[in-house]
């Protein structure tokens, strides 16, 4: 951890209805995930009044990360700025999702290599059955699974 920077809190944010600002050339797959979320997404970089997150996806100096974050800090909404963690006040994990399970691999965005490393190696680990065995479990509303996962999740009983 680095000692200037207190670690984040690791959450899950509802989106639906607020007003995010994504720029740059590599916004796509962003504003679909966002778009997914329920979020109002577009790219008016000129009005920032009104947002609560501004994403800048694009690679910029020192100096314009700064002055976006001074901006999106006068209009009181949160900021994330491709590559600058230190201009940004939130980051963004590594992402696994099977069934009703997300797990979400962070660094702090000390290394997002490093994040998408290890969410690749859990995969294989969870196996193909988890995602029915996740689901079926909600379905039933498991509170606690029996048994340990030695082999993958289809070998679990039933939980209570």
């Amino acid at each position: 951890m680095n000692a200037a920077r207190a670690p984040g809190l690791p959450v899950e944010l509802r989106l639906e209805g607020r007003r995010i600002v994504v720029l740059g050339e590599r916004g796509a797959e962003r504003r679909a995930a966002l778009e997914a979320c329920g979020a109002r997404v577009d790219a008016d970089a000129a009005d920032l009044a009104g947002a609560w997150l501004v994403m800048h996806t694009a690679p910029v100096t020192e100096a314009e990360g700064e002055a976006l974050r001074a901006r999106c800090r006068a209009v009181g909404a949160w900021v994330w700025v491709e590559d600058r963690p230190a201009l940004s006040d939130v980051t963004f994990p590594a992402l696994l999702e099977s069934g009703p399970v997300r797990i979400a691999v962070s660094t702090g965005g000390r290394s997002s290599a490093l994040a998408r490393a290890v969410r690749d190696a859990l995969r294989p680990v969870l196996g193909e059955g988890f995602a029915a065995w996740a689901e079926d479990a909600v379905a039933r509303g498991l509170r606690r699974p029996r048994g340990r996962v030695t082999g993958g999740f289809e070998a679990l009983p039933p939980g209570d």
